[in-house]
Parts: structure tokens; C-alpha cells; sequence
């Protein structure tokens, strides 16, 4: 008994230690992003320039110092989290003695002067028109890689959630008919919220029957979303209301997000010269990136993309510490991506084409992965879901 006391001690100081040090890593992301808001909106950008004057002094012909500033902040955070990720390559933390598992989880001081310093030195680093546009594009697939990541961990995050509503629903106590209020609530405000997004898709990209590119790619959303969320109340599959309204928002979230990246001389694209469809988008987006990374840094086990359960200090999963950091690497690149719009230097009317279909691909695959996450238990009958 006292050997199973102190191994569940064991395993209990090894979860906290994990939440912790993530935790740390989270909470120095949330700062800068949150600093390089606050630096681009309520500062003179242009000041920057001239502060760094080898280095952006060309910013203001070049596109913009407020662009500037939110792409060299993500290098920053690149730079920092690439670092992390190789030295985390192949380690265990279990392995206590291993320097790596040390750096990795204390010596914050020190970390915090080299995080600082990175970003200093992102900032100092002399670019051109071509080098921020190298840098956009490398960013935009980075991205790109974040939203599918963000896409699993938070389908993972609606099912846990749905999960333990039902586990209350079926209680005989108080705490049941609690549960239906809430899963009944939150699936009515999950399709109220994807309905209207809709509406204003339909209304805002397709002013017209000319426009029929952006009518397709929403009716064929539609047309997804109709389908997944049959299958779900099929009374053999019982995926609930609750995991389908919410995937279907976020999937009409990003064709919304899509479309908005369209070039503004392009007739379908509405005109927003106060900029709050961009901003409430930008906040819907790091709303849900800020999701799927607290999913991932508050998580004790080792559930990745690449990689199923597991436990994160056994010597069977050495990847755990890798994946944390691979996802803030491309999380830091997503965050730049928001803060410019996803548009290159000196880009003002719409990001662009390219974005377009990176995030119109994007929402289909996420769709797709719901739809695949409801009918493979069917397929593959041997295995545990």
C-alpha cells in the first residue's frame, strides 16, 4: 500500500510538473502576442523605423511598420520555439538526469534573457520587400500547419466536453438535468451562432448571382456540414448535436476567414473601410487558437497529431516535449499571420489569393476530419475508439 501511495505520489508531482512548465511557455506566447497588439495598435509604428534604423528604416516605403512589426515579433517567437523543439528532440521526461529535460524545464531567467534577445535580434535583422515576403510565405504554411493541428485538438477538446455532459445527463442525481440544460444551451448557441455566420456569408460575399466562385464554396460547405450533422444523429453513430454545431461554426469560421483574404478589387468582396469585419475576425481566431493552445499546454498526457495516448513521463513517448513546441512554433506563425492579415509587405487590398484557398482547403479538411472521426469506428470494427 505504501508503494502504490508512492507511486501515485510520483505520478501526481510528474503531471504537475508538466502543467507547469507549459504553463511557462504559454503564459511568455500569451505576453508577446498580447505586446505585439498593443505595439501595433496604440504606438506610433512609424517611430520604429527610426529606432531601428539599419534594420526598418525602409518600412514605410516597403509596406507598413505596423506589418513589420507583427512579422519580426513571430520571427522572434519562431526562432525561439525552433530552438526548444531541436533540443527536445528525442527526450523523455522521465529521464530526469538528461541536461535537456533541464533546460527544458527550468533556468526560466535565463531562457527569458535568450527569448528577449531573439526577439531584439529579429528586430535588428536587416529585410527587404523580398525578405518579408519570403518570410509571409513561410509563415503562411507554418500556419497553415497550426490550423490543422488546431483543428484535431480542438475536435478533441468538443468531444472530452460532450463526453462529460453526457456523463452527468446519465446520473440520477441534480447534476443530470444540469447537464441537459447546459448541453441543450450550448448546442442551440452552437448552431444559432453558425446560422448567422452563414447568413452573413451569403450576404455579404455573394452580393450577386456573378458570383458564383464564392457561392460554391459555401454551398458545399453547407452541403458538409448538412451531412455530418445527419450522420451524427444517426442512432448508431450518436455523435450529439453539441460536437456538430460547434464543428460547423468553426468550419463556416473559416471560410469566412478565407473569403475575407480576397483581394479587395475583386468584385465579391465587400468593402470595410472601418476595419470591424478583419478585427472581429482576427478575434474569433485567436479566440480558437488560444483554445487549442491551452488544450495543449494544460495537458498531462502525451496526445498528439503524430501520436496516440500515452503517458507523458513513461520512456514509451519521447516525442511528447517535441510536439509541444512544434505547435508554438507554428502557433507563433499563426499569431503573425493575424496580425497582418495573412498579407505580404506592403499588401493593402486583401491577402490574396493564395491565402484564400490554404484556409478554403483548410475548413473542407477540418470538416472532413469530423465527418471521418463519426463513420471510422464503423470501418475499422477491430479497433478502440
Amino acid at each position: 500500500e505504501r508503494e502504490r501511495r508512492h507511486d501515485d505520489g510520483e505520478d501526481d508531482d510528474g503531471a504537475r510538473r508538466g502543467v507547469g512548465w507549459r504553463g511557462y511557455y504559454a503564459s511568455g506566447f500569451v505576453i508577446i502576442a498580447l505586446l505585439t497588439w498593443l505595439l501595433r495598435d496604440y504606438t506610433d509604428t512609424d517611430s520604429w523605423g527610426d529606432m531601428f534604423t539599419k534594420s526598418m528604416k525602409d518600412c514605410r516605403e516597403n509596406g507598413s511598420c505596423a506589418h513589420a512589426i507583427a512579422t519580426r515579433a513571430g520571427l522572434g517567437n519562431v526562432l525561439f520555439f525552433a530552438v526548444m523543439l531541436v533540443m527536445s528532440v528525442n527526450t523523455r521526461e522521465s529521464d530526469r538526469a538528461s541536461i535537456r529535460v533541464k533546460i527544458n524545464e527550468y533556468y526560466w531567467v535565463l531562457k527569458g534573457v535568450f527569448w528577449v534577445g531573439l526577439m531584439f535580434a529579429a528586430f535588428a535583422l536587416p529585410m527587404g520587400a523580398k525578405d518579408y515576403d519570403a518570410l509571409v510565405n513561410v509563415f503562411r504554411a507554418l500556419a497553415a500547419v497550426f490550423l490543422l493541428i488546431q483543428a484535431i485538438v480542438c475536435l478533441g477538446w468538443i468531444y472530452d466536453l460532450n463526453d462529460k455532459l453526457m456523463e452527468g445527463i446519465d446520473e440520477d442525481n441534480a447534476g443530470g438535468s444540469k447537464s441537459v440544460w447546459i448541453l441543450a444551451g450550448t448546442s442551440l448557441a452552437s448552431y444559432a451562432s453558425a446560422l448567422t455566420l452563414l447568413a452573413f456569408l451569403y450576404k455579404l460575399w455573394v452580393p450577386s448571382s456573378s458570383c458564383s466562385r464564392n457561392n460554391a464554396i459555401i454551398t458545399c460547405m453547407v452541403v458538409l456540414c448538412v451531412a455530418f450533422t445527419v450522420i451524427s444523429l444517426h442512432g448508431k453513430v450518436n455523435g450529439g448535436v453539441f460536437t456538430s454545431g460547434v464543428t460547423m461554426f468553426y468550419c463556416l469560421y473559416l471560410i469566412a476567414s478565407a473569403l475575407n483574404s480576397e483581394p479587395r478589387d475583386y468584385s465579391c468582396s465587400p468593402v470595410t473601410s472601418d476595419g470591424d469585419l478583419n478585427s472581429l475576425l482576427s478575434f474569433i481566431g485567436f479566440m480558437f487558437a488560444l483554445c487549442a493552445l491551452g488544450k495543449t499546454a494544460h495537458s498531462a498526457s502525451s496526445h498528439s497529431a503524430l501520436q496516440g495516448d500515452g503517458d507523458e513521463d513513461s520512456p514509451e513517448s519521447p516525442y511528447a516535449t517535441t510536439y509541444f513546441h512544434f505547435v508554438f512554433l507554428t502557433a507563433s506563425a499563426y499569431c503573425a499571420m493575424v496580425f497582418v492579415d495573412w498579407s505580404g509587405a506592403g499588401v493593402t487590398q486583401g491577402a490574396g489569393w493564395t491565402s484564400v484557398w490554404v484556409k478554403v482547403t483548410l475548413a473542407y479538411a477540418s470538416a472532413a476530419l469530423y465527418l471521418w472521426a463519426l463513420v471510422a469506428p464503423f470501418v475499422f470494427k477491430n479497433r478502440d475508439f
